[in-house]
């Protein structure tokens, strides 16, 4: 290689990288931190600086001290308009002072200023300071859908809304490890003025295919240099969301309205939006208490879909249970990739059942019975529908019972939402448990819907009668407890005359005693 070529690579690469390089006060752009009245002695801080007001003249003159870190650096005798400068020729941290304002006044009688004071304006080094405008069209990509744009679109500006000029702009772009399809992802300025802003940088992104849904954080970062040759760094961001290449799009559809005596019919459909065919996806579509599934359908399956695929995988039909407005369960479609499983489910519609709901229910006012005992049967008629309905009811009279009093018919409009309700008495004959029978209701509406409901069966025992020797042995007891109460009395009131009483011969055997003693007293004496 030429030594001529030698020194014109040298050049260039001299002006390609940041060097060092003295400047002047005239080159400085300054920024203005603070404007402050300074009386005689006064002190302002500035970041590292302080600036004292240290004495006045009546010539016009303030004269202005500059210290930092405590250790004297500059001063200066400022008439108005005046500025004084120190340029940090280590770190770069200049700082100018411009006295906007003196107030001067001299006493008449003494000669002397009185209370002079100076506002002074305080400037330090003006810095770039660049504003990153990153823009992507779209927050959200969809591969699956063809609506979303081919490629991700973006563009970077630049733009210095700082106080001095960068130099060396350099713009970088992270894409996060996105494809670059078209333009491209780095800038390079070599300078920007104040307010002043790059060309658009513009680029294109391939859409990453997914199986999950990812975000991606895309980053534009800028670095340029001042007047003193320091770097600085300025980014912009934005956050895109990429979502699964591969999407199962499930439509579950229901008859919206049906009456209690017509059949409601589900569907459900299914879609591959993604550019894969997929295989063993099971299908699963649960079901629901408050309706019937009418035939004997299977609704779990495992099928296959083509890739834009759609097909109708389920149809069945339900029987209303009860009116009243019910949701469907979601369907599921579930498939497994590389060891993970993707789930997706279906909307879940809801159906409207209209109609009348009777419910019957039949109470007796006892648990037990004897025979020849009473018992009072009340049946209500509740309609839990949201149709009024005729309901028949016609009772007989129970094997083992005999009708006593009462109503033992209904023939009434029974209003939704509302209860009816009738009783008899019967006498219970039966010498056993009784089980009494349901009670049976015809019902018919406006709508021609009818039907037919039964009651439950309430159930009464009998009685335990008790046995001859339990009723002995509580009579006795109860008997034996009232005499003992009287007995004490009598020993009260008569000494033993009732245990005299209670001992047949005592009388006797008293008498024979007394006749022992006399003849054995009588012995005595003769001796």
């Amino acid at each position: 290689m030429s030594i001529k070529s030698i020194f014109f690579l040298f050049l260039v690469l001299l002006c390609l990288v940041p060097h060092v390089s003295a400047y002047s006060s005239d080159d400085i752009e300054w920024e203005s931190v603070k404007t402050v009245t300074l009386h005689w002695g006064d002190s302002v801080t500035v970041d590292d600086y302080v600036i004292t007001a240290d004495d006045f003249n009546k010539d016009g003159y303030a004269y202005i001290t500059i210290y930092k870190d405590n250790k004297y650096m500059t001063a200066g005798a400022l008439k108005l308009s005046d500025n004084v400068i120190y340029r940090d020729t280590v770190d770069g941290d200049d700082i100018k002072v411009y006295a906007s304002a003196l107030s001067l006044k001299v006493d008449s009688w003494t000669g002397n200023l009185v209370d002079p004071t100076v506002k002074v304006q305080i400037y330090r080094r003006g810095l770039p300071d660049l504003e990153v405008g990153l823009e992507i069209e779209k927050d959200t990509y969809d591969p699956t859908r063809l609506s979303t744009p081919r490629y991700i679109e973006g563009n970077v500006t630049i733009e210095n809304v700082g106080d001095a000029k960068a130099s060396n702009v350099v713009l970088n772009v992270n894409t996060a490890g996105i494809a670059l399809a078209d333009g491209k992802l780095t800038q390079t300025t070599a300078s920007l003025e104040k307010g002043e802003s790059t060309k658009p940088l513009t680029f294109k992104l391939e859409i990453p295919l997914l199986w999950d849904e990812e975000d991606f954080k895309i980053v534009a970062q800028a670095s340029a240099y001042d007047i003193n040759n320091e770097k600085h760094t300025f980014n912009g961001t934005k956050t895109i969301t990429i979502e699964p290449k591969s999407e199962l799009v499930l439509t579950k559809s229901c008859t919206e309205e049906i009456y209690m005596d017509e059949t409601a019919y589900v569907s459900l459909i299914i879609r591959n939006t993604g550019p894969y065919a997929l295989t063993s996806v099971l299908l699963s579509d649960l079901q629901t208490d408050d309706l019937e599934l009418k035939d004997n359908v299977q609704t779990e399956k495992t099928i296959s879909l083509n890739a834009q695929e759609t097909t109708t995988v389920l149809e069945y039909a339900l029987k209303p249970i009860k009116p009243g407005k019910f949701t469907l369960p979601k369907a599921t479609a579930t498939f497994t990739v590389d060891g993970k499983e993707y789930t997706f489910k279906s909307d879940a519609p809801t159906i409207e059942i209209n109609g009348p709901y009777i419910v019957l229910e039949k109470k007796v006012n006892v648990s037990s019975f004897n025979p020849g005992d009473n018992v009072r049967v009340t049946i209500s008629v509740k309609n839990e529908g949201d149709r009024d309905a005729n309901v028949k009811i016609e009772e007989t009279v129970p094997a083992g019972t005999s009708f006593v009093s009462g109503v033992m018919t209904f023939d009434d409009v029974v209003n939704d939402k509302s209860t009816q309700s009738f009783s008899y008495i019967l006498k219970l004959e039966n010498e056993a448990d009784m089980k009494l029978p349901a009670t049976s209701a015809k019902f018919t509406d406006l709508e021609g819907y009818k039907g037919e409901k039964v009651s439950n069966m309430p159930q009464i025992a009998l009685k335990v009668a008790e046995s001859p020797d339990s009723t002995s042995q509580g009579q006795s007891g109860n008997h034996g407890s009232s005499t003992s109460s009287s007995s004490g009395t009598a020993q009260a009131s008569s000494g033993t005359s009732e245990e005299v009483g209670q001992q047949p011969g005592f009388e006797t055997w008293v008498l024979v005693l007394a006749l022992i003693s006399v003849m054995r007293f009588s012995r005595k004496d003769q001796n």
